[in-house]
């Protein structure tokens, strides 16, 4: 169990109903079921996380990679999902546009570690490496990386390398929160706080499995290209019209139909602008979790995020389960974040007229 208002767990046996981390009485009321699920999913991700943090610091890996560069490494597993799928008999290419833009921006990053460990580039390279210095350039582009990732999710090569990038840039990422000045825990935790970033990310949760689910009765084919058995017959004639007649018998893929090249056809990730819900739902997890990122956007941001989202969502509903359920979480993100963006509206001391007045 973990404390209401603050959120931190709860030692085991406490006996006073005083909260040790924020004093806050914590028999107040609240939700048992979302405290002990939110328990389980922070114990799941801890100790996935460990294991992550284990296989990627370890210094056989490091000694290999130029300066020890993880993003190194999460640039090059970016430019194989991409060429990969290129190859004969692999499946589930991005399309031109998204492609060109992965390989561009895997290149940028690749430039910029080799740069950091020493290495020399020509100097027509070098914009590539300035631009890819800029802050904002790592995020977005581990952003695009785990969007790609999940859009892709399936069975083959290139669904594991995408994975495989998402995980090294993604840890790389959450190294640099960690050390930067948005993880510093300086503001007082607020019990509005925990409660919004618990709904939001429940509600995120239930977006991506619903967009996993059927959302159309499209057939998705075969994950795998097929084999089919040809046979080609020969015949020979001589001169006393006798006739000589031989059968070859071999195997053939079928390259020409592949319906399941569109990653997630019939589910809610092969629908137009599926891409841009998931960076959606992606921002609305960073806003939910993290105050400072909150505080330093407009407060309608996530308001204009988790209406265009649900949106989205109205226009894809049919019989199938996957738009319900990825309604149901964006309209439990709607709730949080619609009190969340009411709460400083509300909180304005008595005699004193409202901010907007």
């Amino acid at each position: 169990m973990s404390c209401p208002h603050c959120g931190q767990p709860l030692p085991e046996g406490l006996s006073s109903r005083t909260c040790p981390h924020c004093g806050g009485d914590v028999n107040a009321p609240g939700s048992p079921v979302m405290d002990e699920v939110a328990d389980k999913a922070q114990k799941a991700a801890d100790s996935a996380g460990r294991a992550v943090q284990d296989v990627l610091d370890d210094p056989r890996l490091r000694e290999r990679l130029p300066g020890g560069s993880l993003p190194l490494l999460g640039s090059g597993l970016v430019a194989a999902a991409v060429v990969v799928p290129v190859l004969p008999f692999f499946d589930g290419g991005l399309g031109l546009p998204w492609a060109a833009l992965m390989l561009v921006g895997s290149g940028m990053l690749g430039a910029r570690e080799w740069v950091a460990a020493g290495r020399k580039l020509p100097p027509a390279l070098a914009p590539a490496v300035t631009w890819a210095a800029h802050p904002a350039f790592l995020p977005m582009f581990t952003a695009l990386t785990v969007t790609q990732a999940f859009l892709s999710l399936g069975l083959g090569v290139a669904p594991l390398l995408w994975v495989l990038a998402a995980v090294v840039l993604g840890f790389v990422q959450w190294r640099a929160f960690k050390a930067s000045s948005l993880a510093e825990p300086s503001l007082p935790r607020r019990p509005s706080d925990v409660r919004l970033k618990r709904w939001v990310f429940a509600g995120v949760a239930a977006c991506a499995l619903g967009l996993l689910l059927p959302w159309s009765s499209a057939w998705t084919g075969s994950l795998v290209p097929t084999a089919h058995l040809q046979r080609e017959r020969t015949i020979t004639i001589d001169d006393n019209f006798g006739q000589e007649i031989e059968d070859h018998d071999t195997w053939r893929f079928n390259t020409l139909v592949f319906p399941s090249s569109v990653p997630g056809a019939g589910t809610g990730r092969g629908r137009l602008g599926a891409t841009g819900v998931v960076l959606g739902l992606l921002a609305l997890g960073v806003l939910g979790s993290v105050r400072r990122a909150r505080e330093a956007l407009p407060p309608v941001v996530p308001v204009v995020l988790a209406g265009l989202i649900t949106v989205w969502a109205l226009t894809g509903l049919s019989s199938r389960p996957g738009p319900w359920l990825f309604l149901l979480g964006i309209l439990a993100v709607d709730v949080a974040v619609a009190r969340e963006w009411q709460g400083p509206r509300s909180a304005v001391p008595p005699g004193q007229p409202p901010a907007s007045a």
